[in-house]
């Protein structure tokens, strides 16, 4: 597998290949965003680990460019201690990179051959990824207005949202749809490397004009905000609508996981919930989902095409888990369409 590390700094490229190449990877190096592009079609690498403060072209610009021109996975690789770097790395997640990673520090840290092996698993499981520019797709609701009676007659107490890989990209065109006087709380199941959180709920509230939280256990779920699962706990909702935090164990190796949000939801709600799954690799999701439809829930899947990545939509299509699949702008106006006067 061969993985272009694009850094400005000599001692982390240094680093960075060490322990690339140990992992079995065949690595290339950029020194800046621009160097990267002038490489990307010679190299073809599978897979990009990306800095974001480099000379001549920044990491987000250069993502931005690599996914028009020849998508390819790419990492961001970055210190969650860095406020200025972590918020970069939101801007670049929604310009279609798939993940942000914590940066190895010094080998002499106590926790450097961790963060070096979680490095080097994600970048094995990111380079196998087929990521591929979103299609516009126009016109798509048409039949779908006269199918929403049933829900309309049994409204829905929460929309609960499930992402992962390429779904900053989706909530980008779904959540300006919602504000504050959205009738019903929004919880959101977003897979991202923890130490990151609070930086990807600062840049969900420039999407949407929700209050955005981190969950805390025991708060009630109120409606127009916007309740995002903290690092490694699992989020559920209770039947009074209460969160419950937990930190149970891996469920297909991720904490928080979606299948565990849509899972609590058919226990405590029954059909009375909208189900949402965007862009995503793996399979986390599908399985709670159908079990939500099969209750009489709304089920609703980001249309593979529109996805930067479409493992976890297409999953949950082959599950025969969605009542619709539609673009992320398609979803929001369906689940608007629910409310009265719509």
């Amino acid at each position: 597998m061969h993985v272009l590390i694009v850094d400005d700094s000599n001692v982390s490229r240094i680093l960075l290949r060490a322990l690339l190449e140990s992992g079995g990877f065949q690595v290339s190096e950029a020194h800046n965003g621009q160097e990267a592009l002038d490489q990307l079609d010679i190299l073809r690498p599978d897979l990009i680990s990306m800095d974001l403060n480099m000379p001549d072209m920044d990491g987000f610009e250069a993502t931005r460019r690599i996914m028009q021109r020849r998508p390819t996975p790419i990492a961001m690789v970055t210190a969650s201690a860095n406020l200025q770097g972590t918020q970069m790395a939101m801007r670049a997640l929604e310009a279609g990179a798939l993940m942000v990673l914590d940066k190895p520090v010094s080998p002499a840290d106590p926790d450097f051959q961790l963060q070096a092996n979680i490095l080097i698993n994600t970048l094995r499981n990111l380079g196998t990824t087929r990521v591929h520019q979103p299609m516009q797709i126009n016109g798509e609701n048409k039949e779908i207005e006269t199918s929403l009676a049933t829900w309309r007659s049994r409204p829905p107490k929460v929309v609960a949202i499930g992402a992962s890989a390429g779904g900053p990209q989706a909530l980008k065109q779904l959540l300006p749809q919602f504000t504050t006087s959205f009738p019903l709380p929004v919880l959101l199941v977003q897979h991202i490397t923890p130490g990151f959180t609070g930086s990807y709920c600062d840049w969900l509230s420039q999407q949407t004009t929700m209050p955005v939280h981190q969950a805390e256990a025991g708060h009630t779920v109120q409606p127009g905000h916007l309740y995002v699962a903290p690092d490694d706990h699992h989020l559920l909702l209770n039947s009074e609508l209460h969160i419950v935090l937990t930190k149970d164990e891996y469920h297909l190796c991720t904490r928080p996981a979606i299948n565990v949000l849509f899972e609590s939801l058919a226990s405590n709600l029954g059909g009375n919930a909208v189900g949402v799954l965007l862009s995503g690799m793996g399979n986390d999701g599908a399985q709670g989902l159908a079990r939500l439809k099969s209750l009489g829930a709304l089920t609703l899947v980001q249309k593979p095409a529109s996805a930067v990545v479409d493992g976890i939509p297409q999953a949950a299509i082959n599950l025969g888990a969605a009542c619709f699949v539609q673009t992320p702008h398609g979803i929001g106006e369906t689940i608007l369409r629910l409310q009265p006067g719509h």
